[in-house]
């Protein structure tokens, strides 16, 4: 296997998406980028947050969704942890990219944060708080979240607190987005921690939004594009070496992508 590192960079896949933000990982050779999406979903102006939206599905109410959160400033946090502690970590997030760069073991973590597609509940939670807040929307929607994990075994945790931070141009709109998502995607989500004994980690998450424009049609043709390019790579990728830890994340990437083609070709 090559030994340079290069970085997945599928051209198009947010406008096409506008669900998924991968980082940097590892470009294999032969894989095939993203199409570009039809020019409907690169027009200016006004569009859509969620294709649920543009697909006619009604968005999920979560006014009565996890039980138990409760305020803390902007951040919500479930369950009874030590709040100071939470606070502190929350405070001082660490990138994944580098600890899984540096140690594989964090790869699991890694992965587990950049699966933002797939049909998970973890995605349909953000698509449902993105087609509740952003109805319409003018222009990107960007927001970075303090994610506290809670260690519940040797390599297992859940997410016990998020806190959004949106620049000073963000919209009241992408604020509402942001903090529904804290509360309805990411807390008490299960993630993979590796082998160690301290109780509390945060990461930095990012989340980025993008205006959606044309037909239901015209994005039925793009996912059908999409999802025969992300089949060929994942065919491209099972040739390779999948006992290589970085392998086996993009082999894991690519499916839950195509699970989330595949989810929004059939709404």
């Amino acid at each position: 296997m090559p030994s340079k590192k290069l970085a997945f960079t599928f051209a198009g896949l947010a406008a096409v998406c506008a669900l998924l933000s991968y980082a940097a990982s590892e470009r294999v050779g032969g894989l095939r980028g993203s199409p570009t999406a039809s020019a409907a979903a690169r027009t200016p102006g006004p569009g859509y947050g969620s294709y649920l939206q543009i697909a006619g599905v009604q968005a999920m109410d979560y006014d009565a969704a996890t039980k138990g959160a409760r305020r803390d400033g902007d951040a919500w946090v479930l369950g009874d942890v030590d709040l100071e502690a939470v606070r502190a970590a929350a405070a001082a997030p660490e990138d994944l990219d580098r600890l899984a760069e540096a140690d594989p073991r964090w790869i699991p973590t890694q992965t587990w944060k950049l699966r933002h597609g797939g049909a998970s509940p973890f995605a349909l939670a953000k698509e449902h708080c993105s087609a509740r807040h952003l109805a319409q929307m003018e222009g990107m929607c960007k927001a970075d979240l303090s994610v506290v994990v809670e260690r519940r075994g040797a390599g297992e945790g859940h997410v016990v607190y998020a806190r959004p931070t949106l620049g000073d141009d963000a919209t009241d709109d992408c604020h509402a987005y942001a903090d529904c998502i804290a509360r309805n995607a990411w807390l008490d989500r299960p993630t993979p921690l590796p082998t160690g004994s301290d109780t509390y980690r945060a990461f930095q998450a990012g989340d980025i939004r993008l205006p959606m424009h044309g037909t239901r049609e015209e994005w039925q043709t793009s996912l059908r594009a999409e999802i025969e390019v992300v089949s060929d790579n994942l065919t491209a990728l099972r040739r390779l070496d999948l006992a290589d830890p970085q392998m086996r994340q993009s082999l894991d990437l690519q499916q839950d992508l195509l699970e989330q083609l595949e989810w929004m070709a059939s709404l």
